[in-house]
């Protein structure tokens, strides 16, 4: 009798371990097409005030057959000129949201356009707060992709952006749901991954290592990591190609570790281009980091026909 319990217990753990690893391998792409649909209905197109470069903001509630909807900041002239632009969307931290956007001072002939995530709780729940946090935490991560999915297929429709120049910008946190989302949408043009990593256990014990014993923070990585699997940046960079990708890394980042930094560099393939940056992690308030990221991204779009 032992021996047959001990053969059924073996038997649900081997389960289990294939589940969870069929889990952790899975490419979520046909998951996100399927939730972002098709677009049927722009709605509430609100202009409400001007960026640092003069450039008109916008905002829009976007909503497809699946009965998703999303808002959406569009920075733009505002002028029907008939010329088409090319466009990005950007990606940013999770306070950030949609005012992505609103952050760099000068986006030259680029429209942008960037999405809320859909999650308004903590990013970083303390003590037992995680156990209520972190399936919305979750769900919000997953339906990310979906919404930038969505804000894409926007972008094609515009009087002015030229669709075929329509690229996609991670930053910090913002650089999974990038990856995942250019390698779901082959009619983006290209991508840029800024400031950003792979391996998602890693990333977030090396962020948060210093806010707890290492036993404790190892297990809420790893329970982190499991959690948001479908969005490993090691499983969709690689699949950018054949069009180009931007990564560009900081040297004294203290949020995303140089091995992290290594592992994104490695996963992206040809076409692609690397850069080490001499700075500190960006932020939003940090201008001549803002600048500098912006400058390079401007360029590796020209140097690749993307503007």
């Amino acid at each position: 009798m032992r021996r047959k319990t001990t053969l059924i217990l073996l038997a649900a753990l081997l389960v289990l371990v294939v589940a969870l690893w069929r889990y952790s391998t899975r490419d979520y792409r046909p998951v996100f097409s399927r939730a972002a649909g098709e677009l049927i209905q722009v709605r509430d197109s609100t202009g409400f005030g001007r960026a640092e470069d003069g450039k008109q903001l916008t905002e829009v509630t976007l909503v497809s057959d699946t009965g998703l909807e999303v808002r959406v900041r569009v920075r733009a002239t505002g002028e029907r000129t008939g010329t088409r632009y090319p466009a990005a969307l950007m990606v940013g931290g999770m306070r950030t949201g949609r005012e992505t956007v609103d952050v760099p001072l000068e986006t030259e002939n680029l429209v942008l356009a960037s999405v809320d995530y859909p999650y308004d709780g903590p990013i970083w729940p303390e003590g037992w707060q995680w156990v209520r946090y972190l399936i919305p935490l979750r769900r919000g991560f997953l339906e990310t992709p979906p919404a930038l999915l969505l804000a894409a297929q926007y972008l094609y429709t515009r009087d002015d952006v030229d669709p075929e120049r329509v690229s996609i910008i991670g930053v910090s946190l913002g650089v999974p749901f990038a990856a995942a989302t250019a390698a779901t949408d082959r009619r983006l043009a290209g991508a840029a991954l800024l400031h950003g990593g792979a391996d998602i256990r890693r990333m977030a014990y090396y962020a948060y290592a210093d806010e707890g014993p290492a036993w404790v923070m190892n297990g809420l990585a790893l329970v982190t990591a499991w959690m948001v699997a479908p969005l490993e940046p090691t499983k969709y960079a690689g699949e950018i190609a054949p069009r180009p990708t931007l990564v560009v890394n900081a040297t004294d980042d203290k949020r995303v570790d140089p091995q992290s930094g290594d592992r994104l560099q490695q996963a992206v393939r040809q076409p692609k281009r690397v850069i080490w940056h001499e700075s500190g992690h960006v932020h939003r308030t940090q201008t001549e980091i803002v600048v500098e990221l912006m400058e390079m991204t401007l360029d590796w779009m020209d140097a690749n026909g993307l503007r």
